[in-house]
This record gives structure tokens, C-alpha cells and sequence, in this order.
């Protein structure tokens, strides 16, 4: 299971233009101070192929917030950051504090749980839009892990072959650039239904021109 270029492409688009919407709206508001969202790629993978495929992004633990979904379609939905860039990010959120943190703390840790649901709430929006059904959250928590071990845990709590939409995307605010990760995670046929649904956003995209 595999992207193609003009899938890419599309999907790209599509999110990046929701994200720029609600969501960058959304944080703006709550830190008084302008926030772009600003996605680069979209690739799919094997689950268990994303411990090798990103393990120089994360080459430390991984500050993470995740989502479980229920009902008619089972998955996980996470905003990844490398250890060093969440504390930054944390830092850069809460600009008008005077004294900046060097590891994450309770609040801070509260802080990226806020600024992550946000963001997987619109991101959970956009794939369920795909998909022509809503997407339920059963589930909600934040944890630092060891990348391996964030996606074994994933691995093991299902019996079926899971891959991931890997969605790359910044955090633009004060001058900064910050990477971060959002990873959809689901069986087969939710991500087949998926790619239909990008096909038919490509297909229109394309009668515009």
C-alpha cells in the first residue's frame, strides 16, 4: 500500500488547507500570537517500519499526544515531537512566561496535551471527511517514550497489519521553525477508503484547473 505522487500531492493540499484554518486560528488565539501550520509531506508506511524510517528524527524520547478511536473505525491519531523540540515549543507557547523550562514538566506536559488535541481534532476532521464517516475518540493521553517502544506498544495492541499516515508539518510562531509529526495509525481497509477519498479530492482539484 503505497501513495502515488498525484496522491501525495493532493493530500498535501488538502491539509494544509484545513490546518491554516480552525486549528492555526485556533492557537493563535490561545497563546496571542500568530501560529502557521505548514505541512511538507504525507508519505504511508508499515507500522513497524517507522522505527527505522524515523529514528533519526527522533533520536531521543518522543513527547507524544495521542487519540484512540472507537467505533466503526478503530486506530490511533498522535502528534509526535522530539523531546528537545517540545520543550521548545513549550517555551515558545508560553511566551509571556519569564521563566523559560529546560525539561517538561506537569504544566508543560498539560500545555502540549491542549495544543496537540487541537490539532488532531482537525487532523481526525479531514480524514474522516475522507472517509464519509465521523471519527469517535474513545481515548485521549500524553506519554514520552522511546520511539521503538511508542510503536511496539502500537503494534501489540492489535492482532491485524497496521499502517500509518505520516503527516510532516511545522510549527511556525515567533520567529521559529519546529518539526512535528502526526501519524494516523489503522488497519488495511479504513486506509484504502482513505486514498479513495484523496482520489476524489485530486480529481476535483484537477476539473479546476
Amino acid at each position: 500500500m503505497l501513495l502515488t505522487e498525484k496522491q501525495q500531492n493532493a493530500l498535501i493540499g488538502f491539509i494544509n488547507m484545513i490546518l491554516s484554518r480552525r486549528p492555526a486560528s485556533s492557537l493563535s488565539a490561545l497563546i496571542q500570537c500568530p501560529v502557521i501550520l505548514d505541512v511538507s509531506n504525507v508519505w504511508l508506511y508499515p507500522l513497524s517500519k517507522c522505527k527505522t524510517e524515523f529514528a533519526d528524527c527522533f533520536a531521543n524520547e518522543v513527547a507524544n499526544v495521542r487519540q484512540t478511536l472507537s467505533g466503526s473505525l478503530s486506530g490511533d491519531a498522535l502528534i509526535l515531537l522530539d523531546y528537545p523540540v517540545a520543550v521548545m515549543l513549550t517555551n515558545l507557547l508560553r511566551h509571556n512566561s519569564r521563566q523559560p523550562i529546560e525539561h517538561l514538566n506537569i504544566s508543560a506536559c498539560e500545555v502540549l496535551t491542549e495544543v496537540g488535541n487541537i490539532l488532531l481534532s482537525s487532523f481526525l476532521g479531514i480524514l474522516g471527511n475522507l472517509m464519509g464517516s465521523m471519527i469517535t475518540v474513545s481515548e485521549q493521553s500524553f506519554s514520552i517514550d522511546p520511539l521503538e517502544s511508542m510503536i511496539n506498544s502500537l503494534i501489540l495492541e492489535h492482532q491485524e497489519i497496521r499502517y500509518v499516515l505520516v503527516v510532516k508539518t511545522k510549527f511556525i510562531l515567533c520567529d521559529n521553525s519546529l518539526e512535528a509529526y502526526l501519524f494516523f495509525v489503522s488497519g488495511v481497509m479504513p486506509l484504502s477508503c482513505m486514498i479513495r477519498g484523496i482520489e476524489s479530492v485530486s480529481n476535483v482539484a484537477v476539473s479546476r484547473v
